[in-house]
């Protein structure tokens, strides 16, 4: 970290025994947003108690291994590449601000988005929902701040009241069947506020050519129900889900997408090398 950031680091440190968490981040929020993340992923730090027991604790880094298949600054890059994306679109696309917007991530596994959207966004207007209950636990151990509760995995509704000016779904379409996309999808749209924007990420077709767990018979076949039905869907071994294998890797196009939720109108893609197999539609609703 260079001595500029340190200098903002330290006051920030000082600033949470007068401002507690909103002095923190009102004061960290000087920083550019890597550095803010680079101090995100540096805690607990013995160096900084102040900061270490008011901000969440990073999540081990097995666990963001496990979530997302990388971590450290090679995940914080990632991260903070979507959130730039996600912050720019939004305020294009709804005419709002992101301080002032209810925000709910579709998904959130351990917080790793929400923790960059401090950057943006004060933690009480952050809401993450999740289907598994480890995730929902990671999250409250770590300290992570914001509103958190048990999603279904073929939701009829969310686990809260009220409407939604942003929902983001990262790295979840990605891998849900074709009954769970239809379900998770009418309800983003259900809860989203008139002229709100939903940003989901999905995969190309030729995703399947890139991963090489599927041979090729496999490979083949998921290619084509890709180009003949617009999704292709591999499951996991995993628990159905009233009857349902609801989890696995999935492809989509933009017409299949378009097709499932009319409701919710394509207005932006787009894609970064980063994260290069993670397109990122945003949706605005009716």
């Amino acid at each position: 970290m260079f001595s500029y950031a340190k200098n903002v680091v330290e006051m920030a440190e000082a600033a949470v025994e007068s401002g507690g968490v909103a002095g923190a981040l009102t004061t960290l929020r000087q920083l550019p947003l890597d550095d803010f993340g680079e101090v995100f992923i540096s805690l607990p730090n013995p160096a900084l108690p102040n900061l270490s027991s008011a901000l969440p604790r990073m999540a081990a880094e097995q666990t963001q291994v496990n979530w997302t298949g990388s971590s450290g600054i090679v995940l914080l890059r990632q991260t903070d590449t979507f959130v730039r994306l996600l912050a720019h679109n939004y305020e294009s696309l709804s005419g709002r601000k992101l301080p002032s917007s209810r925000i709910l991530d579709f998904g959130c596994g351990y917080g790793r988005i929400m923790r960059a959207l401090y950057y943006f966004a004060d933690p009480e207007n952050l809401y993450g929902c999740d289907p598994w209950d480890i995730s929902i636990d990671i999250c409250k151990e770590d300290g992570v701040l914001g509103h958190f509760a048990i999603s279904d995995y073929l939701p009829k509704s969310l686990p809260f009241e009220g409407k939604f000016d942003l929902i983001y779904a990262f790295s979840v379409f990605t891998h849900l069947s074709e009954r769970a996309t239809t379900a998770c999808l009418t309800t983003m749209a259900d809860a989203l506020a008139p002229g709100g924007v939903a940003a989901i990420t999905i995969r190309p077709v030729e995703y399947w050519d890139f991963d090489q767990r599927f041979n090729d018979e496999e490979r083949k076949a998921l290619v084509a129900n890709h180009n003949d039905t617009g999704f292709a869907f591999s499951p996991h071994n995993r628990s159905a889900v009233d009857g349902d294998v609801t989890y696995g890797d999935t492809s989509m196009t933009f017409e299949y997408l378009r097709s499932v939720e009319p409701r919710l109108h394509i207005r932006k893609v787009e894609r970064t090398f980063d994260d290069p197999f993670q397109i990122v539609v945003f949706m605005t609703a009716s």
